[in-house]
């Protein structure tokens, strides 16, 4: 894994209060086949944040944290014990910034605009978040992936970012 160059790592420590060490993979391309293990075992619980992009990139773009990560995040964010809605709330404001800062990053090589969706999340098996991901996507979409990795007061926070870009897309995510 790559430290962070582009800022992500002062976003997030705006955003949770506290300092930030972010790690991230390359991008990885996959088979459509390979992406249901992607986050991890398919039957195991996920909390997923969902963003859609337009413009120059038309992709589907999914953050998929373990429930531990997540509510990690909620707790550097909110403090110890917040409810879980507003643990999902944390947790759409990180997918946030993770898919906007990699959109402005495509829309800038490429020249132009990728407009992001509000955040939407989900709780619910790595597998069926995907799968769910995987039809809204449209056909054959080109998928990517980045792992992530987030430490923050002694903890480890790991999440998996899916780039599902459509095939109109304008231009290539990588």
């Amino acid at each position: 894994m790559a430290k962070d160059g582009h800022g992500l790592e002062e976003a997030l420590e705006s955003l949770l209060g506290v300092p930030v060490d972010v790690e991230e993979s390359p991008p990885r391309r996959y088979a459509l086949r390979e992406v249901p293990h992607l986050a991890g075992p398919p039957e195991e619980s996920a909390v997923a944040v969902y963003v859609r992009s337009s413009g120059v990139l038309c992709s589907s773009i999914l953050l998929i944290l373990p429930p531990s990560s997540a509510r990690r995040i909620g707790d550097l964010m909110l403090g110890a014990g917040a409810p879980s809605e507003d643990v999902l709330d944390a947790c759409r404001e990180l997918g946030n910034i993770v898919a906007s800062r990699y959109l402005s990053q495509v829309a800038d090589q490429k020249g132009g605009q990728a407009v992001p969706t509000p955040p939407f999340s989900t709780v619910d098996m790595a597998g069926a978040v995907i799968a769910s991901a995987l039809q809204s996507a449209g056909l054959d979409p080109e998928i990517h992936a980045i792992e992530l990795r987030l430490q923050a007061e002694g903890t480890v926070m790991r999440g998996t970012l899916l780039i599902l870009q459509d095939q109109t897309s304008e231009a290539s995510a990588y």
